[in-house]
């Protein structure tokens, strides 16, 4: 591997493949009880759908299968801080939670979430092409389920546009999922991106406000081309660094009371000295 560069590593490790290996038991008991698919039928479904989106998207994510894995329930903050205020009643409607989900594409993450118990009335997605919402809708067969209304699309964190659907969530989100989402921008676009997440979080409750996800990370932060877009990658400091930056620009810094950002990255053991790694993180804002 003499010669590639971490963040290129990423797409050797994404090898395709034209069947899944297995399917986890979490997701294959959400096929069978929340979707109704049976076990047995469960891989053909599953790489039917794969292969109709990889024709269009040919994305190393799709190919890898990827999408069977749930990012969100896995997370460290799932229990405490995303299913529990999601699943609570609430007798005070502006003390409601609302939880998004960036850059949705199948949806698998925010269909556990349900599943677990989540009100559908408090759950939103986004992504910025509409096929892979339908086909989320056609991967767990629950388009009678879930609010269609709450899938925006296009949902763009780099665009400013008022055909951009991600405005009407504009300082109504208290919870917000972002999992391989950071790491398809360059550096100069995480930027944009931060100070997007930031319009988007709730800010008059007082209480802080959390963002979480995981991403490609690395020990030593590091850019490269990736099918010739430049991307980014971060460890520890340079994450922190990068929303401290922001938050700590003009628009934000007399708006933001406290800023905790926390993140661990699980590295692989790919070859000595390639510092690879999955970046798991959670951002704690409270605003002013």
């Amino acid at each position: 591997m003499k010669g590639i560069n971490r963040a290129d590593l990423f797409l050797t490790l994404l090898k395709f493949h034209e069947t899944p290996e297995a399917i986890p038991d979490s997701l294959s008991d959400l096929f069978t009880s929340y979707s109704g698919i049976p076990k047995d039928d469960q891989i053909e479904h599953i790489v039917k759908i794969r292969d109709g989106a990889y024709d269009v998207f040919p994305y190393p994510c799709l190919g890898a299968f990827l999408f069977l894995k749930f990012n969100l329930s896995t997370h460290p903050s799932y229990q405490e801080h995303v299913l529990s205020p999601l699943r609570q009643p609430y007798q005070d409607a502006t003390a409601e939670p609302l939880f998004l989900d960036l850059g949705t594409c199948f949806g698998q993450d925010l269909r556990k979430l349900v599943y677990d118990g989540a009100l559908t009335s408090r759950i939103w997605a986004s992504d910025i092409d509409p096929e892979f919402i339908e086909l989320g809708f056609q991967l767990f067969n629950d388009s009678n389920k879930l609010l269609k209304d709450h899938f925006l699309c296009p949902g763009n964190l780099l665009s400013r546009s008022p055909e951009d659907r991600l405005g009407v969530l504009d300082d109504k989100v208290t919870i917000l999922h972002a999992s391989h989402v950071f790491h398809l921008f360059s550096l100069e676009e995480q930027k944009t991106a931060v100070d997007r997440c930031l319009r988007l979080l709730r800010k008059d409750t007082g209480k802080p406000v959390l963002t979480l996800g995981i991403q490609a990370g690395s020990t030593i932060p590091t850019a490269s081309l990736l099918a010739r877009i430049p991307k980014y990658i971060h460890n520890e400091k340079s994450w922190q660094e990068l929303w401290h930056e922001v938050c700590g620009n003009d628009t934000w810094r007399d708006r933001i009371k406290t800023l905790d950002v926390k993140s661990e990255l699980h590295k692989f053991e790919v070859e000595s000295g390639i510092g690879l790694a999955w970046q798991i993180f959670e951002i704690w804002v409270t605003f002013v």
